[in-house]
């Protein structure tokens, strides 16, 4: 058996529940990363095609082509825009959103614009409804309602 002093077992049991202190905390020692902006489309993703209502931006070649069901627009008329097309869908290659708690899903049931995201390897779209509530534009994804945090709702909506 270990022979120590009276101060050299307060020592030992002072240690001992610094260290079961410490074991119990060390979740409130580590960094939280919720905050922080995630990207919509993760690193390596690539987008195939882009649907913002009727309208529909798909890859052609090294291209991009526009094209929409509205009896508004033609094809033609952004055939020679593909340099803007390709702006706006390098904006959704980089886009970013993060974690918030004053919006619940109910807002976003009537969105300003619905976005879909076919990217290569995935069988169906992602499906982003987009509302923007008092300055600020938030959007569901994998079922939370996230804050576009990069670029704004006009930089991902309007070429």
């Amino acid at each position: 058996m270990l022979r120590l002093s009276q101060k050299g077992w307060n020592n030992v049991i002072i240690f001992t529940m610094l260290a079961m202190i410490l074991m119990l905390n060390i979740s409130s020692f580590q960094s939280d990363d919720s905050h922080l902006p995630v990207p919509i489309i993760e690193e390596g993703g690539i987008l195939l095609s882009l649907q913002i209502d009727q309208d529909v931006i798909e890859r052609a070649g090294q291209t991009w082509r526009f094209s929409s069901s509205s009896p508004m627009a033609s094809s033609i008329a952004f055939e020679g825009q593909s340099g803007a097309l390709a702006t706006l869908v390098n904006s959704w290659q980089r886009a970013l959103v993060k974690s918030q708690n004053e919006v619940s899903a109910e807002l976003l049931k009537s969105p300003d614009f619905v976005v879909v995201l076919w990217l290569a390897g995935e069988r169906n779209g992602r499906v982003l409804p987009i509302k923007t509530i008092q300055q600020q534009t938030y959007l569901m994804l994998d079922n939370e309602v996230m804050l576009l945090d990069f670029p704004t709702v006009e930089q991902l909506t309007q070429w």
